[in-house]
């Protein structure tokens, strides 16, 4: 009897912490809910062969969980002409930061030397893994995810994250043609750094993930060790009423603790749902859809959501935002401040300034740009503070990381593909500095180049075909 009352206790107070988020925001369509299922069901039997077996032993037996590695570039001896020196480099993309205990700067993209992204195999695509010693001053090259060799598979989506424990782990997501013989065709696996203040650190070996893409958003970390990875069904992306969008839960040894789904929203394209912890416990995520940013909630630890529909600020239109709590209890937000309108049945893109005048985008006239730092003073109901990072061209994909200092860390791409463009860039700002508009402390920076193979004698030059 005590359990039952206290368990109806708890559901009441989920009922008016829900009723309580609903009142304080617009109206939006019906409430759906989505609940758990069965881990495998989704992600695969991710039960690794022996060692011995013959998947297990390159190139001999070749499947879904032979495992991939990292190729050290950019050492001491190496040759000058390996196949991924940035010289011969004509596109790249969809970054991803992350900072050591001791500071030392991490990053990682996808590229290419042949041509621009070909889902769904990524064919002649690797990521690459960059390192800073000198907070975000210069940069090195160090290590290449890259499966071309293993039956011409490809790379795509790329994560540095870091794990409760302070380590930095790397997910690559590889994907190979096996004709529609093996589950693992496309498949997350996840190296961690066994000394990451070194350029070359040591890796652990592969953990295979699952077959999904689970490597876009950083996980949510929960006070207590656990952690919550964003999962795509990126195969299912513009068929309807197909479950795409899920979260794994995981315990503090990797285990799987539940997967849960979101309800079909046709609406919804590659999701890239990142949720925060607000503080009466309860979960948040923008996820991304056609006209802007959705979101949803969940009230019980992320194992049922709750779709509110469209959120009433409109940003980043069908591209990634992310969503981070700060020390502070701020909440953070990235994304593209790009409002759109039709007119005449034109689409009409602009932008609101700081005394509220419409201003249309001229020389830029796309979703994928300004990119800007917004702060939430309300656990995400209204990001009332912003500060623009970047307006140069299409700049897309934000990544963010935290220093101790305060400091926070931004990557994000632009013109994947154009000439003199592809660049990764980063900034460094911090909560005084969006609270201001502008950069107020003297170690701030924005846009500085990470990588830009343009500016090494590559790129794609007039001409060629992407």
């Amino acid at each position: 009897m005590p359990n039952q009352v206290q368990f109806v206790r708890q559901a009441a107070a989920a009922l008016i912490a829900c009723g309580l988020v609903v009142s304080l925001l617009p109206s939006f369509t019906p409430s759906l809910y989505a609940q758990t299922v069965d881990p495998a069901s989704v992600l695969g039997d991710t039960t690794m062969p022996s060692p011995e077996d013959v998947s297990q032993n390159f190139p001999y037996g070749i499947t879904g969980k032979t495992p991939p590695s990292l190729i050290k570039i950019n050492y001491k001896g190496q040759p000058p002409y390996h196949k991924h020196r940035i010289n011969l480099r004509i596109f790249q993309g969809c970054p991803q930061v992350e900072i050591s205990e001791g500071g030392r700067l991490w990053a990682t993209w996808f590229g290419s030397n042949i041509q621009a992204e070909r889902a769904p195999y990524h064919k002649d695509q690797f990521s690459v893994i960059s390192t800073s010693a000198d907070g975000g001053k210069t940069w090195k090259e160090v290590f290449v995810f890259d499966p071309s060799e293993l039956l011409g598979g490809g790379a795509s989506d790329p994560m540095l994250w870091k794990d409760p424990q302070g380590n930095i782990r790397f997910i690559g997501l590889r994907n190979i043609d096996f004709k529609g013989q093996d589950e693992f065709a496309s498949s997350a696996w996840e190296f961690t750094m066994l000394d990451p203040e070194n350029e070359h650190t040591a890796w652990t070996a592969p953990r295979l993930l699952g077959n999904k893409n689970i490597s876009v958003m950083k996980p949510l970390i929960f006070a207590d060790g656990t952690i919550m990875r964003s999962m795509d069904d990126f195969k299912f992306v513009g068929i309807p009423d197909k479950v795409r969008i899920r979260f794994l839960k995981e315990d503090v040894n990797g285990k799987p603790i539940f997967v849960s789904e979101f309800p079909v929203d046709n609406d919804a394209v590659f999701a890239e749902q990142m949720p925060i912890i607000r503080k009466d416990g309860s979960l948040f995520t923008f996820y991304r859809a056609r006209r802007g940013q959705k979101f949803a909630e969940s009230f019980d630890g992320g194992k049922s959501w709750k779709l509110g529909g469209y959120y009433p600020m409109q940003f980043s239109i069908n591209t990634k935002c992310i969503l981070k709590t700060l020390p502070s209890g701020k909440v953070l937000l990235v994304a593209n401040d790009v409002q759109m309108k039709r007119e005449n049945d034109k689409k009409i893109y602009y932008y609101t300034d700081e005394n509220g005048k419409e201003r249309e985008l001229e020389k830029h006239k796309t979703p994928r740009t300004r990119m800007t730092a917004y702060l939430s003073d309300d656990d995400g109901k209204t990001f009332t503070h912003k500060m623009l990072l970047c307006d140069e061209g299409q700049i897309s994909y934000p990544s963010a990381t935290l220093n101790k200092d305060g400091a926070i860390y931004i990557v994000y791409d632009q013109g994947r593909g154009e000439i003199g463009q592809h660049t990764i860039f980063l900034s460094k700002i911090t909560e005084e500095d969006i609270l201001a508009g502008k950069l107020v402390k003297g170690e701030g920076f924005l846009n500085n180049i990470v990588s830009r193979p343009s500016d090494q004698g590559g790129g794609r030059r007039k001409g060629d075909k992407l």
